[in-house]
């Protein structure tokens, strides 16, 4: 697996694989981009793919291996987005050498329980949802304040 200079891989208590910045970034600037194929729900290796990326009503990507995208952890207070027309990470803060990157899955992810990949966040940021189980569960309130950083599929569903 490729991980570029800018970033490490390591294993942190309590999340497992994350990725940390080996260098301060600035807000707007692209980290990295996706790789992987792009495949529709009944193309996946199984019902739903932990590692995949929904990007569409029926769009994942998903790479054959494990990709430095794979180990970057949910935040219901991320420093990342996903830039959909370019499928590539982008800071959307400002983001300090040493800091964990992690983008919010509920931004990409419509309904995690039907293949049971929903999980308990433990992010501890003051908005916290608690349980991450896709956009499909949020209330209206919590749909409203990830619409700056939706995929363009799941702004349709506002």
């Amino acid at each position: 697996m490729y991980i570029p200079k800018r970033i490490r891989l390591v294993k942190l208590k309590d999340k497992g694989k994350s990725i940390l910045a080996n260098q301060d970034f600035k807000k707007d600037e692209v980290i990295f981009k996706f790789k992987g194929e792009l495949k529709t729900y009944d193309e996946m290796p199984f019902e739903g793919s932990e590692y995949a990326l929904q990007i569409d009503e029926d769009k994942f990507l998903d790479s054959k291996y494990y990709v430095v995208s794979d180990y970057i952890n949910h935040s219901c207070n991320p420093n990342l987005k996903i830039d959909f027309k370019n499928l590539s990470f982008v800071a959307i803060r400002n983001i300090k050498k040493g800091d964990e990157l992690t983008f919010h899955y509920l931004t990409s992810e419509y309904d995690m329980v039907r293949d049971k990949l929903d999980f308990d966040c433990k992010c501890n940021s003051k908005d916290c949802i608690k349980r991450v189980k896709g956009f499909k569960f949020l209330n209206k309130t919590q749909k409203l304040k990830l619409k700056p950083i939706l995929a363009p599929f799941l702004k349709k569903r506002i």
